[in-house]
């Protein structure tokens, strides 16, 4: 019996060692909500200064940067329910906020800093990064594939942004942007309860838009959890 016991253990140690190894990774120092998983292939470099929200997933080989920790505070905010997909980057300047019930999808980027160019006599990769920027993204706000949000941005709740698209200036809430740079297409009307391409809009067509603590609060009423797509943070969690 104790032979097989031995047995058991060797088979089974290694396995068990990577997940309280990837469980550790995921409790850290990284502040981390009831329910939220980060897959065990992503990188968080200031692990200190990111908050991530409850119930909401980090899938794998997304690259989390902070450039410019905030004494006290967090650089980078994920709220709840949110789902950051594969091979996501958010590289932080002053500070990048994503709101509650966002989801992003392939190859989504979030870009505050950049690399201090203007230091000519040296090493571009000793001059370091600027700090000023902010990306702000309101609540249960989509990205498609792809797309890059760059630069000093707000995007307001609601909203969609299309694959491919470069968003470089703010986005009114409840707004489709597509293109690079992105444009806006159209814009969510409550009152119409369909999507309004804006040069169809009617005067009045907003009036019934919900400000952000509103609609907020009308998500989390009506769902206050929400079933994560889990299998989908990462190849080695299977297929359906």
């Amino acid at each position: 019996m104790f032979q097989a016991l031995k047995r058991i253990v060797r088979r089974h140690a290694p396995a068990l060692l990577r997940e309280r190894i990837s469980l550790w990774r995921q409790r850290g120092p990284l502040a981390l909500g009831q329910g939220s998983h980060v897959h065990r292939s992503v990188q968080i470099l200031g692990r200190r200064h990111v908050w991530i929200g409850e119930n909401s997933g980090l899938s794998e080989r997304c690259w989390l940067n902070v450039n410019h920790p905030l004494p006290g505070g967090y650089a980078i905010t994920i709220g709840d329910h949110a789902f950051i997909g594969r091979d996501n980057f958010m590289s932080s300047g002053r500070s990048i906020r994503i709101g509650h019930y966002c989801l992003t999808t392939l190859g989504c980027k979030f870009i505050c800093s950049t690399h201090i160019a203007d230091i000519r006599n040296s090493p571009i990769v000793t001059t370091g990064t600027t700090g000023e920027d902010e990306i702000r993204v309101g609540d249960n706000c989509f990205f498609g594939v792809n797309a890059m949000v760059l630069g000093n941005v707000e995007i307001g709740h609601g909203c969609v942004i299309g694959a491919g698209a470069l968003v470089t200036s703010d986005v009114p809430p409840f707004s489709l942007v597509v293109g690079n740079p992105a444009r806006v297409l159209k814009r969510y009307s409550f009152q119409r309860d369909a999507w309004i391409a804006v040069d169809a809009m009617q005067a009045g067509d907003l009036d019934d838009n919900p400000d952000a603590s509103t609609y907020l609060a009308r998500l989390r009423s009506t769902h206050p959890q929400v079933d994560m797509p889990w299998v989908a943070l990462a190849a080695d969690l299977g297929s359906l």
